[in-house]
């Protein structure tokens, strides 16, 4: 047993260090190996941006407005990625981004990495209620979500030229880049806004006031395969499209082709031709793009990644001191990879610490078998070969994984309808709210499949046999009360000292880990009080999940085969539904369901829970024999996850919910 522990600690210290080395190279990569100065600015009120904006405008000689509403208690977060060759005698262009509705800032470092490392100022910003941003700060920011007071900083910074800002966002972010151009261009004295690219959130050109984009380089990509667009747009026949034409012919009227050209730069002159690189010489100038991208890939592939740098090249050309770097050569991919085996170490260490806090803290000793000379019999598990009980356990997972896929779409919307947003679920209910009440009604199904299957055993497979006990599945939940209290207080400590080392690398390396939208990242600590009331969403679920864990064991098939069954029925209802609903877009250019747009476009990010909870609950429960631990661990964390950064519509963010 000794030996054990020691292993544990070993592996517990060579986990931790391989989180800090992963999180470091992830680092280099963002900040370009120490040629991008990078800078988080955490929790400043408005009255400390507009203040900064005072300061800058005093070193840099510039007279920069600040026309949004100053408040010392509205707060904002946001991070400024600087080149070395941007300096108050070399000005670079500047650019604003703005992530898309439930995610945060550090989601479009796929693209602040690239366009900073080619020279290019980059500020990304939490937007209003988003991360740790307020919701108040659209208000005071005049309806844009938080960019007034970005793109005025940006414009004041004594590195950036304040004639050439640029802005573009994601979906949400699209429209809070639509609401500034109106906004600063029409309403303010301070110096127009040079270009703006309207990523994949194509409705947000027609929220564009009249003459808002005049003089401007104004880009727009729609995404081919994008699940809204095809929806609104009809994003997959982009380039015949009436609306596209009519886009075009607004600046050239004398355009007549059926169908628009990608990536030729339109002026009153007719199109053009720019070699990647190339400054656009003119004024006004527009061009479109249709990439071969879903929703959330717009921000997490290199094709879009190639649109984002093609249209900033086009609209500034290459920034002064930097050297030209083609729109295919893309280091992000490398970050991003980095951050995976950060985010593995980092889910690994759960482990080991289980195993040391079970075995060396007084309080938590007794949940520990070992240390209470417990054995497990694998010899009284069930036997696969007995079809009488691989068989029934088996066709409870096709029927759980038939339910998801064909009720994933209704239920979300449901959740959606049932949960609305309110003080006490503050989300947007299409997020945490719609896929609660999924976890939900999976749950009611899973305890209904569980209970018929023990009442066929009982009365039906072995009713002749008065040799078997049919064991009671639910049996495993029988825990001493005392136990649950401490399984309660060991889950909610070693949550804890997860998101403490996330706190840690984005303190000393200025990131976390992400895979597109799934997000694992720090967060405001009156978070923590909505995260606890969404899990009463959440627990059933993963306590569910570890009870199906701990009853599909056998002596005769390996651990991890069991472990794979309880995986597959967990996430293979959600691939089925994904690849049916995107072979339907890919081939026709809508999905089978339109209305589950947002559905697919979320679902991505519970891939993640389904398949490490699992490994979770088994090695917590081979550990301390009780299923309480697991599925408390697996709440809070991957609650956290979802709740943290998420969107808060219209209430305030309070303890209790009231």
């Amino acid at each position: 047993m000794k030996g054990n522990k020691k292993k544990s600690l070993i592996w517990l210290i060579c986990l931790f260090c391989a989180v800090l080395v992963f999180s470091l190279f992830s680092s280099l990569v963002q900040d370009s190996f120490g040629k991008v100065n990078v800078t988080n600015y955490n929790n400043l009120t408005l009255s400390e941006v507009a203040y900064k904006i005072d300061e800058n405008n005093k070193e840099s000689g510039k007279d920069i407005a600040i026309t949004f509403t100053k408040s010392d208690t509205a707060r904002m977060t946001y991070k400024v990625l600087q080149p070395k060759t941007a300096t108050s005698t070399n000005k670079a262009p500047a650019i604003v981004i703005m992530h898309g509705g439930l995610s945060n800032k550090d989601t479009t470092s796929p693209v602040f990495v690239e366009l900073a490392r080619r020279g290019f100022v980059v500020i990304a910003f939490d937007a209003m209620g988003h991360g740790k941003t307020d919701k108040e700060v659209d208000a005071l920011s005049n309806k844009t979500m938080g960019m007034e007071p970005m793109v005025e900083l940006a414009m004041s910074l004594p590195y950036v030229d304040e004639n050439n800002i640029g802005v573009t966002g994601h979906s949400w972010g699209d429209e809070g880049s639509a609401a500034v151009v109106s906004r600063i261009n029409l309403h303010t004295t301070n110096p127009k806004i040079r270009a703006f690219l309207c990523a994949q959130g194509s409705l947000a050109i027609y929220e564009l006031e009249k003459g808002a984009t005049d003089g401007m380089v104004f880009g727009l990509s729609v995404g081919k395969y994008d699940e809204m667009d095809t929806t609104y747009m009809n994003s997959f026949y982009l380039s015949t499209q009436k609306w596209a034409i009519s886009w075009i012919k607004a600046i050239y009227p004398e355009f007549s082709a059926t169908e628009v050209p990608m990536y030729t730069w339109f002026d009153k002159d007719g199109g053009h031709t720019l070699t990647e690189g190339q400054k656009y010489a003119g004024s006004e100038v527009r061009v479109m793009y249709n990439p071969e991208n879903t929703h959330p890939a717009a921000l997490f592939s290199t094709s879009a990644e190639a649109v984002n740098i093609n249209f900033f090249y086009g609209a500034f050309g290459v920034p002064s001191g930097n050297s030209y770097i083609a729109s295919g050569n893309q280091v992000w991919p490398i970050m991003v990879t980095f951050s995976l085996l950060g985010m593995l170490s980092w889910f690994a260490m759960i482990i080991p610490i289980v195993t040391l806090s079970t075995s060396y803290l007084p309080a938590f000793k007794s949940l520990n078998l070992e240390d209470r000379g417990i054995t497990e019999d694998r010899s009284k598990l069930p036997s696969f070969k007995n079809l009488k009980e691989s068989i029934p356990l088996l066709a409870m997972f096709a029927g759980l994984v038939t339910f998801t896929a064909v009720m994933l779409p209704k239920l979300t919307s449901d959740g959606a309808k049932y949960i609305p947003t309110s003080n006490f679920f503050p989300n947007a209910p299409h997020q945490a709210n719609a896929f609660g009440y999924w976890s939900l009604m999976t749950t009611l199904v899973t305890v209904a499949c569980l209970v018929v299957i023990y009442l066929l055993k009982k009365y039906v497979l072995y009713r002749k046999q008065k040799d078997v006990v049919v064991t009671n599945p639910f049996a495993v939940i029988k825990t001493k009360p005392l136990d649950v209290i401490k399984s309660l207080g060991l889950g909610l400590i070693i949550v804890t000292f997860l998101y403490a080392v996330i706190f840690m690398i984005d303190g000393i390396f200025k990131v976390d880990f992400r895979m597109a939208t799934l997000e694992f990242t720090t967060f405001r600590m009156d978070k923590i009080f909505v995260a606890l009331r969404y899990s009463l969403l959440f627990f059933p679920f993963y306590f569910i999940n570890s009870l199906l864990v701990a009853n599909s064991r056998f002596k005769d098939l390996p651990n991890w085969v069991s472990l794979l069954i309880v995986i597959i029925g967990n996430s293979l209802g959600i691939a089925i539904f994904a690849a049916i609903e995107y072979t339907s877009l890919i081939t026709t250019g809508t999905l089978r369901t339109t209305s589950a747009a947002s559905t697919c476009t979320l679902m991505w990010t519970f891939f993640c829970p389904m398949t490490i909870a699992p490994i979770i609950s088994y090695y917590c429960y081979k550990k301390t024999g009780n299923i309480w631990l697991a599925a408390f661990i697996n709440t809070f964390l991957f609650t956290m996850s979802l709740v943290g950064t998420g969107q808060y519509m219209s209430q305030s963010i309070t303890m209790f919910g009231f």
